[in-house]
């Protein structure tokens, strides 16, 4: 229908779509919302009709529906919404549909719902970036107090796509997750080791990239960029470089010796290292 330009038509489709989501019987329902998540996909956000701020919260009830084709596709359809689309719907939306999908993370999953897991764990992350990581990590650390080991996997799961997905937003909530991932990684499952673990490398590479590029490519290469910014003559600047000098201190301060910048000597000072200073 788009390569006929018929996308008027299709806007219009969606209105009368959207007026049957009232449908009760759920193999119908699921393939409204499979259609609606089409029609999405191919008009986008902002010529989407009904607009997706009066769209979203009629699916945030049908999220409570347990017919597994209905949750495939109003899972997808939320997180496609939630990832292209997030700006058109307020924060106070997006945390109810946060706590619908955290119910729906509850249950003990089938192998065969392998699938809907993972588009929750998606959606629950996008949602965490959106409304800040407060309006999700609570319940998933309370849930993960449930003796279930399937529901602990996810929980994990979750965590370890949720810090991959913030990035740098994780930092003011690692000393709350700490205990949890402790406990996980003594766990006796191999899977649940691994999870736990994966969420630690998650967390590490999103607060420590520095680090990580100190361990990478050296200390000297992280030092001659750091050194133009030591002296800066923003105060602000300077703490942050300072910072990052310390860390570098810290982690190899052996290596830093030979990239640290040629003084000429004085009468009392020698700077000079020529035991450094080696050609072959």
């Amino acid at each position: 229908m788009k390569q006929c330009h018929e996308e008027q038509l299709m806007g219009h489709l969606g209105v009368v779509l959207y007026e049957y989501l009232g449908e009760e019987y759920p193999e119908v329902l699921g393939s409204i919302l499979g259609a609606l998540k089409a029609i999405v996909n191919v008009i986008g956000m902002t010529k989407m009709t009904p607009p997706i701020k009066d769209l979203l919260p009629r699916l945030t009830p049908i999220l409570k529906n347990r017919h597994e084709k209905v949750q495939e596709n109003c899972i997808d359809l939320v997180g496609r919404i939630a990832d292209r689309g997030a700006e058109f719907v307020p924060a106070r939306e997006w945390m109810r549909i946060c706590f619908e999908l955290l119910e729906m993370l509850k249950p003990t999953r089938r192998v065969q719902e392998r699938q809907n897991r993972v588009c929750t764990t998606v959606a629950i992350a996008i949602v965490a970036e959106t409304c800040s990581p407060f309006t999700v990590l609570p319940a998933l650390m309370n849930e993960y107090r449930v003796p279930e080991l399937n529901v602990q996997n996810g929980v994990l799961k979750s965590l370890s796509f949720l810090f991959e997905y913030i990035g740098e937003m994780g930092k003011d909530y690692i000393y709350a997750v700490t205990p949890l991932l402790e406990d996980a990684l003594m766990d006796r499952d191999l899977v649940h080791r691994q999870t736990a673990a994966s969420a630690v490398k998650h967390m590490a590479l999103g607060l420590l990239a520095i680090e990580g590029m100190r361990v990478a490519l050296g200390a000297a290469v992280v030092l001659n960029y750091c050194l133009q910014g030591l002296f800066h003559p923003a105060r602000k600047v300077r703490e942050v470089y300072w910072k990052i000098y310390n860390s570098l201190y810290i982690g190899a301060q052996d290596a830093l010796v030979a990239a640290y910048p040629l003084l000429e000597d004085e009468q009392n000072n020698i700077y000079s290292r020529p035991e450094l200073v080696m050609f072959i």
